[in-house]
Formats: structure tokens, sequence, C-alpha cells
């Protein structure tokens, strides 16, 4: 039977709450030893610490961020979103299989449990929106050719891991795209800043959904729906100060003996200044900073898909990056997609795989 292409997810406008920002990340993870370490010298504050359960925060909220939790194999367990109103927290609650929990996921804050339609646990977070503390500011004076700020003065040398100051985005691979991208709109409010289409079909493979604050600005993105192979987290990005942070960060991770994956380089959707590590699992993380910020005035953008629009400068991405190869467990995915019903068409991988492979700067050599 021949699959129809997925439509283009779009604003909703009815949708069942308005979140304002991510919550938190839930990871099951084999080796919470490993991990604690890891994500230390990342940059995150440790909040609690048990033998099922770590606990993170950022440098700019006391609310955790990242939560870890000991499992039998390494997963994401579910993602965390903040409503500020009650009335929208009220509304999200009488949704059909709406899960309350009073005390919230760690006991701070009330919340309700949705599935999104691939299975994965939604929390909606009731928390008052607050700004950001400061211990995280970092006063550095620089020197341009115009402005002259730091006199008989060096540069101070710093070692240590990076100040994150909150988690900003999370990625996931869906085998339903369409369905997972409009669900969050639907449910959430989120808004489509861009939509990535293949060249070829036109078929929509990746949104960048950010929440609809009204007149108050946003990240560019703050979830992100791909087109996958499988039903994964792809990767989650963390925001620091600035470009000085982010070679800090990247500086100590490698001194830890921590992988790099890609950058520095700055992304073109979005803008963001970026750096790429796989954690002890394998799995993404990137430190980010100078990130786009939008109100809901700016229009969904739409744009053919490609590793020429990846990125602005920097390295090319390496091959292993996206992790493209069509293993025997990723193939075994994909039929049981294909086979299930669901919205996963293989010439959409085929296309998919085949832009991604091809290196938009010829000229860079390694």
């Amino acid at each position: 039977m021949r699959k129809h292409i997925s439509p283009c997810p779009k604003k909703s406008d009815h949708p069942s709450c308005k979140v304002y920002d991510i919550a938190y990340i839930r990871l099951g993870r084999k080796n919470l030893k490993n991990t604690l370490q890891y994500y230390l010298d990342f940059g995150l504050i440790l909040c609690e610490e048990t033998e099922s359960r770590i606990l993170f925060r950022s440098h700019g909220s006391s609310f955790p961020c990242w939560s870890v939790e000991k499992s039998d194999r390494d997963k994401v367990l579910g993602l965390g979103l903040f409503v500020s109103s009650q009335k929208d927290f009220i509304e999200i609650s009488k949704i059909k299989n709406a899960v309350p929990n009073p005390s919230g996921r760690f006991g701070n804050a009330p919340s309700v449990t949705l599935n999104d339609p691939s299975g994965l646990p939604v929390d909606v977070v009731y928390k008052h929106q607050v700004d950001l503390e400061h211990p995280f500011e970092i006063k550095r004076e620089w020197n341009k050719p115009h402005l002259t700020k730091r006199i008989n003065i060096p540069q101070p040398a710093e070692f240590g891991p990076a100040k994150v100051i909150r988690l900003g985005h999370a990625v996931f691979l869906k085998q339903e795209f369409f369905e997972n991208a409009q669900w969050y709109c639907d449910h959430f409010g989120f808004i489509p800043s861009d939509i990535q289409i293949l060249p070829h079909s036109k078929e929509p493979v990746i949104s960048f959904l950010r929440c609809d604050r009204g007149d108050q600005l946003t990240d560019h993105h703050s979830i992100v729906i791909a087109t996958g192979i499988d039903d994964r987290l792809e990767h989650c990005a963390f925001e620091l100060d600035d470009m000085e942070e982010i070679a800090k960060g990247r500086d100590w991770l490698l001194r830890k003996g921590g992988k790099s994956a890609w950058g520095i380089g700055r992304h073109l959707l979005g803008s963001q200044i970026f750096d790429y590590k796989r954690d002890p699992s394998g799995m993404l993380v990137e430190h980010f900073t100078d990130g786009d910020r939008f109100d809901d005035s700016v229009p969904t953008a739409y744009h053919l898909i490609g590793r020429d629009n990846l990125y602005q400068w920097g390295e090319d991405m390496p091959e292993d990056f996206l992790d493209t190869k069509l293993s025997f467990r990723k193939l075994k995915e994909l039929w049981k997609g294909i086979f299930s019903g669901k919205q996963i068409r293989l010439q959409s991988i085929l296309e998919l795989k085949k832009v991604m492979d091809k290196s938009p700067r010829p000229w860079i050599k390694y």
C-alpha cells in the first residue's frame, strides 16, 4: 500500500494549553556512576543522588532540568514542559487519559502526564514563570579595534566546567513525523518556526517548534520533531553565557576524556553557536549560545533540507554525526514501523540519507 506524503504541521488556533518553556528531560541509563561524573564535567549541578536516580539543575534555576534514572537500557523516559497559567493547567488536565500528579515528578510542583503519539510520557508542570537567577554572570572585558575596555590586565585564564544556564531544547526522532509534530502544536501551543522539506518529494521531515508567549520573546525552538527510522531522543542542548564558555566547556570535557562530536560552529536555523559532545551512552549533548529569539508574529519559514543549511560556519558535519548508516537494528525498526501502518516511508528515509550524506563544502579536506 502506497503511503501519502505527510502534510506540514501548523500552528493550532485553539491549543489545549500554551507552555512557556521546556522543563526537563528524563533519561534511563544502565551506568549511573559514569553519567554522574560526565554531567558534572558538562556543567550541571547535582541536586539529588540515590541508588535509582540522579537529579541535576542548571546554574540559572533551582528546578531540576536533567533526571537520570536507573534502567535496564539507555533510553529516553520522558519530557517535562512548563505551563504558568492555572487555567491552562486545568484544561490540559481534562484531556482523556491525562494522569495528574499533585506533587509532580520531583515533589516540587504539580504536573499532569500525557503520552505523545509515539508513547513518550510528557509532563506538563504548573509553575509560575520566574526570571533566571544570576549566579552565572561572568564578567569578561573584550578589547575591540574601536573600543578598549581591558587596560594593563591580561584576560584571565579559566579552567573548569562550563556554567550551564538552562536546558534549551530537545530533538526527537519519530517514525510518525506529522502526527507527533501536530500533536505538540495542538496540545501545547507550539508554533513551527522553520520546517525543512526533502528536495525531490517535497515531504516535510523536520519541524522546529517554539513556545507561544504572545509578544514576549522565546527561543527559536524548544522542541524539534524530525523523521527518524526509530523513535528516540536525538540530542539535547544547554545554553551557556557566551562563546568563551563554549570554548572553556569544550576544553574541560576533552581534558576529562570526553568525546567531541561536532563543533565549534554556528547553525543557520536558530543561529546558535554550537559545540556537540557525546555522553557515556553515545547520545549527543550540545552547548550553545547566541540563539535567535522570536515572538508570535514571525511566520513559519520553509527550507529544503541538506547539510548546507545545518550550519553557517565551522567544520563540516562529521560523517558519523547523524548516524545515517542502515544497520540491521535500524532496518528492523524501520520495517516494523512500515508494516505496522506508521507514517514512516522507506522512500523518505532513503532520500533523507542521500541529501545528508552529500558534503556542502567539498573544498574542506581532512
